[in-house]
């Protein structure tokens, strides 16, 4: 009984340890739709549209998604200068 204390206390420890709660945060997005993205800069003349999932209860953190003319959709880095000032430039709908 003690050593199965032992090995529940040692596996919730654990699991503070950043690339636990990295692995942690993406099983526990699993509505997220950016399983990884790029800070590549993307020309506008390749966009069809974006997308802007904010963050919520299904995904923690905000997404930013460009759907290309050839309907490839590419997650792009939320937090690089050149999304920041994309969605300063957006319309508020």
């Amino acid at each position: 009984m003690a050593c199965r204390a032992a090995v529940l206390l040692w596996l919730l420890l654990g699991a503070h340890r950043p690339a636990d709660a990295a692995l942690l945060e993406a099983n526990g997005n699993l509505s997220c739709r950016c399983a990884k993205t790029t800070a590549t800069f993307i020309p506008p003349r390749m966009y069809d549209s974006i997308e802007v999932r904010p963050v919520g209860s299904s995904c923690r953190r905000r997404e930013v998604v460009i759907i290309l003319k050839n309907r490839k959709r590419v997650c792009v880095e939320p937090n690089t200068p050149w999304v920041k000032k994309l969605l300063r430039d957006l319309p508020s709908v």
